[in-house]
């Protein structure tokens, strides 16, 4: 398991199974250029299926608290919860999901209330869950569908057949615009109102917390990461480095990118990989 914003190698990870398909992963999170400390966080647990990226917000202590608490109580909801998760259907999943995510918004909270220099303080959360074969589950799940739980503008991508999607739909003041037809995207306050988020686990006691269930297939790949990233590389460039079988060396060429581009943001990234 990978936790907040240590750079982590995959090379010698055990493989582990969605369906018979085996899975691989690649993680890496950096501080950028510009900040003292990183305020992302990051959880890679292929044991239970979960993967998941949170950017925290709300001064320089408030966010890495708020982004490593969301990782540390999602993970623990779903670990109590795995059979549960497992063996439920689709729709019993997202909700298990939601659950979990604000679960999180109340343990950010709370810690808030107790400490008031974190007071407004909170954090993003996009996470991945695959239902995983485990000793406990010997046999292939009853649904296979994975399930994404997504809070603010971290972003899950997926790759598939050479199309590159966006699986997660941003939660910030420029993409509530651009819906509603105020803004056009290359519009001169994009870069500004994209840093608006509109949404985010903690600043308050629950949040409305977007859920999708999918089917995956042999060959897919996803990218979880932070704005920092985002906001740095096209689509086509994650596209077309994600096509590169080296997760390692995709996930440290995508930092260092961002880096050159500036890196006024941390960056994190998460790859994983359902291998042909």
């Amino acid at each position: 398991m990978g936790l907040r914003n240590i750079p982590e190698k995959s090379a010698k990870r055990p493989l582990n199974e969605w369906n018979g398909v085996q899975m691989r992963h690649a993680v890496v999170s950096d501080v950028g250029m510009v900040r003292e400390n990183n305020q992302d966080a990051y959880l890679a647990d292929p044991g239970v299926g979960l993967y998941m990226v949170a950017d925290g917000m709300g001064g320089r202590a408030g966010g890495e608290v708020a982004s490593a608490l969301a990782v540390e109580t999602l993970h623990a909801e779903v670990t109590a919860r795995f059979r549960e998760l497992y063996s439920s259907d689709s729709s019993t999943r997202e909700i298990i999901m939601r659950q979990g995510i604000n679960t999180a918004c109340i343990s950010i909270y709370s810690r808030s209330l107790e400490l008031p220099h974190l007071r407004g303080m909170g954090t993003t959360a996009t996470a991945l869950w695959f239902p995983v074969r485990t000793r406990v589950n010997s046999v292939g799940s009853l649904d296979p569908k994975a399930c994404i739980a997504h809070v603010g503008d971290s972003r899950c991508y997926l790759l598939r057949a050479g199309l590159f999607y966006q699986l997660t739909c941003d939660h910030s003041l420029f993409q509530e615009k651009l819906r509603a037809g105020v803004l056009s995207p290359d519009s001169p306050l994009a870069s500004q109102l994209k840093s608006v988020i509109t949404r985010c686990v903690g600043y308050q006691e629950d949040e409305e917390v977007d859920v999708l269930s999918f089917e995956p297939y042999r060959g897919d790949r996803f990218l979880l990461c932070s704005d920092g990233l985002s906001n740095k590389l096209s689509e086509k460039e994650m596209a077309d480095l994600m096509m590169e079988d080296d997760l390692d060396w995709v996930a440290e060429h995508m930092i260092e990118l961002a880096k050159e581009r500036g890196g006024e943001d941390n960056i994190t990234v998460l790859l994983v990989a359902l291998d042909t």
